[in-house]
């Protein structure tokens, strides 16, 4: 998910008013080595490894929520080593466009091949009328990319890239050391469980709900011990957070509500 840029402009989604849509996770710790900052509607990621950190996504353009957030932690921004993108919407990439502020500098940048195919406009974001839209996000420095079950290892923790294409055409789910799960944006949860991503923000829900089946399939065979998902929260009944996969919340529908006691003006 992600706000819309139209010609450098963000226009903040007026659907998600009164919807309880999304409910990032505070920043903090989650568990032992593995932390987040709430930037907006979206969590970020770091992974402690021996003397750095890894990152999944990078948050928002110049995000003074991803400085405050570091300095919560206490983490040094240069000392983000690796950064795993899911995908390359405004939300989980734009900490890294070329055209602002890098908010991690000395990190080795690491997307989906597939997902490649946006930067160089080989694949449009969304169509309005008549009007293909690229991606908003703009990358100078070099990246490296992961095809679908390519592993990198990194003093002792295995990132593991899973293709899940449907919210994106590229998006990657990453699994690191066989265990931890983290779904980016083709999952949500709420209290009864986990749903593909909202239909209005993805390229294909029926592909979405195909590469979730995917992903828990493997989940399952790997035991998997947690999933982290970007803008709902985390959980550690894997059986749950895969229980309502072959459908996307009707956010249409009447009195819609998917989280309660979701966080409030989440774009303030």
């Amino acid at each position: 998910m992600n706000l819309i840029e139209f010609f450098g402009t963000t226009v903040k989604p007026k659907i998600t008013k009164g919807k309880n849509m999304l409910n990032p996770i505070p920043t903090g710790k989650i568990t032992d080595g593995i932390f987040c900052i709430r930037d907006k509607d979206v969590n970020v990621f770091l992974i402690k490894a021996q003397n750095y950190y890894i990152a999944i996504d990078s948050g928002y353009k110049n995000s003074e929520n991803l400085i405050n957030g570091l300095k919560e932690l206490n983490i040094d921004k240069n000392d983000v080593k690796y950064l795993f993108l899911t995908h390359l919407d405004l939300d989980h990439a734009g900490g890294i466009d070329g055209r602002c502020d890098n908010i991690f500098p000395n990190a080795k940048i690491f997307l989906g091949k597939e997902e490649e195919k946006y930067l160089k406009s080989i694949y449009f974001r969304k169509k309005v009328l008549f009007f293909n839209l690229k991606t908003p996000i703009k990358i100078f420095k070099d990246y490296t990319c992961l095809e679908d079950g390519e592993a990198v290892n990194l003093d002792g923790c295995c990132i593991e890239a899973v293709l899940t294409p449907g919210h994106t055409l590229g998006h990657l789910a990453y699994i690191l050391n066989n265990k931890i799960i983290f779904s980016g944006d083709c999952l949500i949860m709420n209290d009864e469980g986990g749903y593909s991503m909202y239909d209005l923000w993805n390229i294909d829900t029926e592909q979405n709900i195909s590469s979730l089946f995917k992903l828990k399939e493997t989940a399952l065979q790997r035991k998997c011990e947690m999933l982290i998902s970007s803008h709902t929260g985390f959980t550690a009944d894997i059986d749950k957070a895969f229980k309502h996969v072959d459908k996307a919340p009707d956010w249409k529908a009447k009195g819609f509500k998917f989280i309660e006691n979701a966080v409030e003006n989440l774009y303030d």
